[in-house]
C-alpha cells in the first residue's frame, strides 16, 4: 500500500482535525470535523469564525490529526492551501460523505443550492503529508510524501 493510501485509510475513521492558520504573524489553531475525499480534506465552517476569516486573508494552512494517542502513537500532519468550494457537484458529494460520517448537515446541499446556507464548505489541498506511525513503522515512524 502506498504511503498516501495508508494515510487516507487512517483518515477515514478520524473525526476531528486541528487546523492551523496565521494572520499578521499571529498563529491560531482550532478543531473542526472533516471528511477526506480524493486526496483532499473538507470541512464546514461559518465565515465569521476566526480561522475562516484568516483563511480569507491567507489561504495557507497546516493540519494535524491524531489517529492513535496512546503508545504506539499514530498521527498525520500536512501543509497546503485552502479554498472555499462552490461547485455544486463536489458540494453534493462532500455533503453526502459528511452526513454519512456525522449524521448531520443533511440539509446543507439543499440550502447551498437555494443560496440560504450560512456555512462555507472548505477544501484543503495538501502539498506534503507526514505520517508519524510508531505502530506500523516502528523503525522509521516519521515518513513524508510530497504531493
Amino acid at each position: 500500500m502506498s504511503l498516501e493510501n495508508e494515510i487516507f485509510e487512517h483518515l477515514k475513521n478520524a473525526k476531528t482535525m486541528q487546523l492551523a492558520t496565521v494572520n499578521d504573524s499571529k498563529p491560531w489553531i482550532c478543531t473542526v470535523y472533516f471528511v477526506p475525499h480524493e486526496g483532499k480534506l473538507y470541512w464546514l465552517s461559518l465565515p465569521s469564525r476566526r480561522h475562516s476569516q484568516e483563511l480569507a486573508n491567507d489561504n495557507h494552512a497546516a493540519i494535524a490529526i491524531a489517529i492513535k494517542t496512546d503508545k504506539p502513537v499514530i498521527g498525520v500532519q500536512t501543509e497546503g492551501m485552502v479554498e472555499v468550494v462552490s461547485g455544486k457537484d463536489i458540494v453534493q458529494v462532500v455533503c453526502d460523505l459528511y452526513a454519512n460520517k456525522y449524521d448531520q448537515a443533511h440539509d446543507f446541499y439543499e440550502n447551498f443550492a437555494a443560496g440560504t446556507n450560512q456555512h462555507n464548505l472548505y477544501c484543503f489541498t495538501p502539498k506534503t503529508w507526514v505520517l508519524f506511525d510508531e505502530h506500523n513503522h516502528p523503525d522509521t515512524p516519521r515518513q513524508e510524501v510530497k504531493v
